[in-house]
């Protein structure tokens, strides 16, 4: 991709950005909406049961103190963070690109912008005016902090796909918990 314009520049809000979305909507509609582990599914499996055996041996380490679910926690605890460590070392001294911007999690900070703003509006009670622009305040916050973390993400090396692919999912959850701000 080209090298582009300054961040603080009309021109990178209204030209490159709302470009860089669109392609990168359209490259998933090519790839048929399909999930791409990024050549890394046998790790992608083992992250998966180190997080199962962290969550059932936490479960019995409290509930019956016992010595076989700490150790399934102390197992899971550190495959999860091998793998994740490993992850990051891999990417390490690699340049941050537009071209592998992580969009869901752009999305995923835009909702969260718009939600602690409605939020804010709501339990505070504020005029309908000083609602939309609490609105407005926490959509440009989370575009801004979106645009950031869509980037710096990258440097988490596979597990960032993982991570963009959850913060898609999250979006569901900060739509519904609008709708039931807005219904209460």
């Amino acid at each position: 991709m080209n090298e582009p314009p300054s961040f603080l520049s009309w021109n990178y809000h209204t030209v490159f950005f709302p470009r860089l979305l669109c392609s990168r909507l359209r490259g998933m509609k090519k790839e048929g909406g399909a999930v791409s582990f990024g050549g890394h599914m046998e790790l992608t499996v083992v992250l998966f049961v180190c997080l199962a055996a962290l969550a059932f041996g936490a479960r019995m380490a409290v509930g019956r103190n016992s010595l076989a679910g700490w150790i399934l926690v102390t197992v899971g605890a550190a495959g999860s963070l091998f793998i994740f460590v490993s992850s990051v070392v891999a990417r390490r001294g690699a340049r941050l690109t537009y071209d592998g911007f992580l969009i869901w999690i752009f999305f995923f900070f835009v909702f969260l912008g718009l939600t602690a703003g409605l939020y804010w509006g709501l339990v505070n009670h504020f005029s309908r005016g000083v609602g939309i622009g609490a609105d407005a305040l926490g959509l440009m916050g989370g575009y801004v902090a979106g645009i950031g973390m869509g980037r710096w993400a990258q440097n988490l090396g596979w597990v960032s796909r993982l991570l963009d692919g959850f913060a898609g999912l999250a979006i569901i959850g900060l739509l519904v918990a609008d709708m039931l701000l807005l219904v209460e």
